[in-house]
């Protein structure tokens, strides 16, 4: 990764994570209100029991990335210089682990960056499920509540013009290895 870019990684049970950190009915109240609701192969709804496919893990290998972002950026700005580049570079070392590892990567925002168009929206399936994978607050856990209790982080926001300046990114591999086996770097 970067040389500005601060990784921490925390495992913790399944089971735990599912029942400490996640809220399926406010997150997927959030993601109705989102224009990717339903538009995008890495959004929800789902055509799959979304319980059933965690649970079937267990292990949470989760990752929080922090880099600062100069200030005074405008939102589009952030996202093309920051964001984007980051989270491809983030997402390209979790789909590693899932191929080595096994289990199930999550993503680490919801709007996917394969297509410039996604075909679910036309009703045809995904140009690239081999890649796309959902961010774990599509499938309901709280993003500030897990980078707060296991990193000792609080999510920054942008104030509806300029970019904040410390981003966060939250990804993680759901897995059966034994805890301790993986690692990120």
């Amino acid at each position: 990764m970067d040389g500005n870019v601060e990784i921490k990684t925390a495992e913790i049970p399944v089971n735990e994570y599912m029942s400490a950190f996640r809220d399926v009915s406010t997150f997927s109240e959030c993601c109705r209100r989102c224009g990717n609701y339903g538009n995008l192969w890495s959004c929800p709804p789902f055509g799959f029991d979304s319980e059933a496919c965690l649970s079937r893990w267990t292990t949470a290998f989760v990752v929080a990335a922090r880099s600062e972002v100069p200030s005074g950026l405008l939102h589009k700005e952030m996202m093309d210089m920051f964001l984007r580049p980051l989270r491809k570079k983030l997402e390209k070392r979790m789909l590693e682990l899932e191929s080595r590892y096994g289990g199930l990567a999550f993503g680490f925002s919801g709007e996917c960056h394969f297509c410039s168009d996604c075909a679910r929206h036309i009703g045809e399936p995904c140009r690239h499920p081999d890649l796309v994978r959902p961010a774990l607050e599509a499938f309901g856990f709280d993003i500030g509540k897990t980078v707060r209790e296991l990193f000792g982080y609080e999510l920054q926001w942008d104030n509806g013009g300029d970019s904040p300046w410390r981003l966060t990114l939250v990804g993680a591999l759901f897995h059966d290895r034994m805890p301790g086996e993986i690692s990120f770097m």
